[in-house]
């Protein structure tokens, strides 16, 4: 059996929570909302439906824990039965 090694510089929590997200396409802001999967002090993953391009810069807002919208970027996007879950940083 292979094991993976764990990349990761923190530990991330497993949680459920509304998160909206804003990225800039041409002179257009598009706002979408979705869910979190996981998140830690360096980054989190969340579902959309369309996919988002790695290297993107967004701006995520978890009002429930943040006082403000964070700058993150996209780190990996994969596709998960007919949505795309996202891999961002801070």
């Amino acid at each position: 059996m292979l094991l993976l090694k764990e990349r990761r510089a923190e530990k991330r929590l497993q949680v459920n929570l509304p998160v909206t997200y804003y990225y800039a396409i041409d002179h257009d802001t598009i706002t979408g909302n979705s869910s979190t999967h996981d998140l830690s002090d360096s980054g989190l993953s969340f579902y959309v439906d369309i996919p988002l391009k790695k290297d993107s810069n967004l701006k995520v807002d978890l009002n429930h824990i943040w006082d403000a919208p964070k700058d993150s970027r996209v780190k990996w996007c994969i596709k998960q039965h007919n949505q795309y879950k996202v891999g961002i940083s801070f």
